[in-house]
């Protein structure tokens, strides 16, 4: 197995340069052989470079664990003989796992959840940082899910959720008696050798291994710079997200996933990757050759030139990570690399590779770099005219004009999922700043018709916190425009706000006016 020949290391360099990327590292396992390197830099201030043992975010490939973490579990009956895959939750967390519609907390199973298929939506911006006076955990994420709406019928539709993984997380540690972290470790990194993996930035500095971590960047296109963006502790993330590896470990479990090895039984690697949910996809983004993917419990399924794939990716702010294997040919990859298109030199690479290894003639093969090229134009392009389109897809005429001054409607808001926001102005906009979630936003408020308000929300880093008053100016083009509406009563008193987090199909999130 010679993958990384001159040719290719060309190949990766350039679409790294292309899409902004500084680093890559790439393992490749074909059988009982392993073969990694790495690409550009982990550190552009100290000009680090990439190894094949960088430390990189492995964002939500870290699901694959959690899904075999429960699977041990499940295996297991002599200690956990009420564990199965179609028991459910609140079964075993009776005081914690509780929905906000009784049905849904009967018959919602650990299979539900693990497949993304219990009816809740996402509600990221719901679950709070360190930076929050209450910071959250898995068992406050678990007892929070009370408080948040559900969106669709049990079982009837893929939505990808990643607090169910969390209080997955939370249910594994609950009935092992064991950290989730020291679980991971104990049961999967230590038996598989994985000696440079851990859960969080505070077990990369307890293992004082923050000199092989690699720094996530985001492309600035603006100013044509990269931009560092901090690393924090994120328990309120454990289960979706928040182990830290690197491409030589990656690659262990990859192979352990082929060969369908311990400490997973041979049901367990079965039940494991059979689907359970189809997410939806919008047509006009079919990748040629590629079926659509199923989710099965931490992976999903699909199939490359009638070839069947198994894979999880993963991204955060300036990370992202891609795994494959392939069953029959034993054959398998992982690919991290440290910013957020990271994602498309991956993409771009795994295709390549696997036209090789299927020996695919070059003049039936797809040029990869031009497809996310003309993929990224057309993003760009897309994005260009949603900020002249309005969530309300109409223009009101005439416009109605707000009933209260927008002084009125400053204050402090309350939803007992969600907890509080704050209303102000400044610079003439109306705004809230939520810098103590998990990944910190801003929500400024232009009015639309009537009680109508078009929220113009914007994900920030950090750092962006330290500068609050720019942001709108700096990131408008990334704003993502949401419904969003005061209810007033007739003598001008300002009762409620509601904001769409999610899609059309989620209900509106209503945050209650609290009396100053």
């Amino acid at each position: 197995m010679a993958a990384f020949t001159s040719e290719f290391d060309e190949q990766v360099e350039e679409l790294m340069k292309e899409f902004h990327v500084p680093g890559i590292s790439i393992a490749i396992v074909k059988k009982d052989d392993i073969q990694a390197k790495g690409y550009g830099y982990a550190k552009l201030s100290s000009d680090d470079k990439v190894t094949a043992d960088t430390l990189f975010d492995c964002a939500s490939t870290s699901k694959s664990f959690t899904a075999s973490a429960v699977a041990l579990l499940v295996q297991d009956d002599e200690k956990f003989p009420d564990v199965h895959w179609d028991t459910p939750v609140s079964k075993l967390l009776p005081d914690d796992f509780v929905l906000a519609d009784p049905m849904y907390t009967e018959h919602v199973t650990i299979e539900d959840i693990l497949s993304h298929r219990s009816g809740m939506p996402r509600h990221d911006e719901s679950y709070f940082s360190y930076r929050g006076a209450n910071p959250d955990t898995p068992k406050s994420i678990t007892r929070n899910l009370r408080n948040l709406p559900l969106s669709r019928p049990l079982r009837v539709e893929h939505q990808y959720c990643n607090i169910m993984y969390t209080a997955a997380s939370y249910l594994v540690e609950t009935l092992s008696g064991q950290s989730y972290a020291e679980f991971l470790k104990t049961r999967f990194w230590e038996p598989l050798g994985m000696t440079n993996t851990f859960h969080d930035i505070c077990e990369v500095q307890a293992g004082n291994a923050t000199d092989r971590l690699a720094q996530a960047y985001t492309w600035v296109k603006k100013k044509e710079t990269y931009k560092p963006i901090p690393m924090f502790n994120q328990p309120e993330g454990t289960g979706a997200g928040c182990i830290f590896s690197c491409a030589n470990d990656y690659a262990k479990w990859i192979q352990t996933m082929i060969k369908r090895g311990g400490p997973l039984s041979e049901e367990s690697h079965t039940e494991l990757r059979r689907p359970r949910s189809i997410p939806l996809e919008d047509e006009d983004d079919d990748v040629p050759f590629l079926s659509p993917a199923l989710y099965a419990m931490g992976w999903s399924t699909e199939s490359y030139r009638g070839i069947p794939v198994v894979a999880h990716d993963g991204s955060v702010p300036g990370f992202s990570s891609v795994m494959r294997f392939l069953p029959k040919q034993e054959w398998g990859i992982v690919v991290f690399g440290n910013s957020n298109h990271a994602w498309k030199v991956a993409e771009a690479v795994f295709k390549r590779l696997m036209d090789d290894l299927l020996r695919v003639p070059v003049d039936d093969r797809v040029d990869w770099a031009k497809y996310y090229r003309d993929l990224t134009k057309k993003w760009a392009a897309e994005a260009e005219e949603e900020k002249e389109s309005n969530p309300y897809k109409t223009v009101p005429d005439p416009k109605l004009p707000l009933s209260v001054p927008v002084e009125a409607l400053v204050g402090k808001y309350w939803h007992p999922g969600y907890k509080e926001i704050t209303l102000r102005v400044a610079d003439g906009k109306l705004r809230t700043d939520c810098f103590d979630r998990c990944t910190p936003f801003v929500i400024g408020f232009e009015h639309f018709s009537g009680t109508l308000f078009i929220a113009e929300l914007i994900d920030l880093d950090e750092d962006d916190c330290k500068t609050p008053e720019t942001v709108f100016e700096a990131y408008s083009d990334y704003a993502r425009k949401q419904k969003s509406e005061f209810k007033i009563d007739s003598s001008g008193k300002v009762e409620s706000l509601g904001i769409e987090f999610g899609d059309e199909k989620d209900p509106m999130i209503w945050f209650k006016k609290l009396d100053s």
